[in-house]
């Protein structure tokens, strides 16, 4: 899944964007020119930075915190509010960045502290004039305090129900087995995450937005994105994009408490882990899926490579350079983790030492007990054994003998041939949601869920015509 406009914190000097390749070669040279001590020379780049990308908070914050390091307290302030008012609301890094010293003896900023909760309040605002927008016609709107989130969303009431109970679900799951410090970490000074469910319209018009007018041709490659620069997550489905990308959101929440900025193979592969799960109780539990098929034929025709050089891809590499081969092996890192109950222990060793282990394979190598060589042959020969999952209709061997094709919240009706609409209950343009109650929201989730049922077996579909929801009772066909 494609991603855009990461912050990431390169280091504790300062605040750097993914950018086009010119701004972002302005920000590695102004934090190289901050780790020399050369602060005029990076108020110079941070500056040409800014006539770059006026927009961005990213350089004026920089700026702000090359002035800080030179004493200049007054100019430190006006950049750092003009970071504010474009949208900076990580309080955590205001209050560790070394670079800032000057600005915290400042008044200014007792009194934005004083006032933080006044200043999240007007981003949470302005955000939700900025987005609604995106959905022209109905909308459907949910708050959740506990999540720290405003949901919008084009979808339909009981659509719009379902999935703001999936991120909750998520958010239990991920906070509980991974992301365990966002347990106790008070939320007041957090900003909102707007999560956004548009319409068609709306989310062509943001994907141009963010992507630029080439993307039009190829909108249906685009499933969403967490910005997390505007704290805003947009997706076209209610399935594994959102999934996904509301990992993300929590990630990032947990990586500006730590300081941190994890490799992205942690990011992609954590963030892959829930795109395709069934559930015991109330909690997800993560499977094999399409993904994990793509590491068993690299590993089939002797093309997978070692984790050591997947640990250490950068993120630009990582999601421009065979992106579907490493979000695959990525996600399949963790599932083997996360089978071995080592999920949780190989994300508390990482974060501990971080500073020592950036790209996260020590940390991987010690909850494991393995030597490299030992890891490779135990995880490869744990692939070798991993069941092949259902992707095509091909592989299935029992079919509900209808036609289908990918929807926004399920797979939509496109052909009943035969007496499918008496015996199946669906008509044309009904979307299939679920079947006995696990989502069904993509093609690949609906074929991988179908492909372990037999034929004759009965099974009980979720559907909807417009924004009618029912269910019936199918019985399967031979393929």
């Amino acid at each position: 899944m494609k991603k855009l406009l990461f912050i990431i914190l390169v280091s504790s000097l300062a605040v750097s964007a993914v950018a086009a390749p010119e701004p972002l070669e302005l920000e590695n040279r102004g934090i190289e020119a901050m780790a020399a001590g050369d602060y005029a020379r990076a108020e110079e780049i941070f500056r040409d930075l800014i006539e770059l990308r006026p927009e961005s908070f990213v350089g004026h914050y920089n700026l702000g915190a090359a002035l800080s390091m030179r004493g200049e307290a007054d100019a430190s302030i006006k950049a750092m509010s003009t970071a504010l008012a474009l949208g900076f609301t990580d309080k955590a890094q205001l209050l560790r960045d070394p670079d800032l010293e000057t600005f915290r003896g400042t008044d200014f900023f007792g009194q934005l502290m004083s006032q933080w909760g006044e200043l999240i309040e007007a981003r949470r605002q302005g955000d939700l004039d900025t987005v609604r927008p995106l959905i022209k016609e109905t909308l459907e709107s949910r708050t959740d305090e506990d999540l720290r989130l405003e949901l919008l969303s084009a979808h339909d009431e009981t659509a719009t129900d379902q999935a703001h109970a999936e991120l909750s679900m998520l958010a239990d799951w991920a906070v509980g087995e991974v992301f365990t410090g966002l347990a106790d970490h008070p939320l007041d000074d957090l900003p909102w995450i707007m999560v956004v469910l548009p319409d068609r319209t709306g989310f062509m018009s943001w994907a141009v937005t963010v992507f630029g007018p080439g993307v039009q041709g190829s909108i249906s490659s685009v499933g969403g994105a967490y910005e997390h620069q505007q704290r805003r997550l947009v997706a076209q489905d209610l399935g594994a994009t959102l999934r996904h990308e509301f990992i993300h959101v929590l990630h990032w929440r947990d990586m500006n408490r730590l300081g941190q900025a994890h490799a992205p193979w942690v990011q992609e592969g954590l963030a892959s882990l829930v795109e395709d799960y069934d559930t015991e109780g109330d909690d997800p539990v993560p499977v094999p899926s399409w993904r994990t098929n793509i590491v068993k034929r690299m590993l089939d025709v002797h093309r997978l490579p070692r984790i050591e050089e997947l640990a250490v891809i950068e993120m630009q590499s990582f999601t421009a350079k065979r992106p579907l081969a490493q979000y695959a092996q990525a996600r399949t890192i963790m599932l083997y983790l996360l089978e071995r109950g080592l999920l949780d222990d190989f994300y508390a060793r990482y974060t501990a030492n971080y500073d020592d282990d950036p790209s996260g394979y020590d940390s991987l190598l010690a909850v494991l007990d393995y030597e490299p060589e030992e890891l490779e042959q135990a995880y490869r020969a744990w692939i070798a054994e991993l069941v092949t999952v259902a992707e095509t209709g091909s592989d299935l061997t029992a079919t509900l003998g209808i036609e289908i094709e990918n929807g926004t919240d399920g797979v939509a009706v496109t052909g009943l041939p035969g007496n499918a609409r008496s015996r199946t209950g669906l008509r044309l343009g009904s979307v299939i949601t679920h079947i006995e109650g696990r989502p069904t929201r993509d093609l690949f989730e609906f074929i991988r869920v179908l492909g372990q049922y037999g034929p004759g077996d009965t099974v009980t579909l979720h559907h909807r015509r417009g924004r009618v929801h029912s269910s019936s009772e199918v019985e399967l066909l031979a393929r």
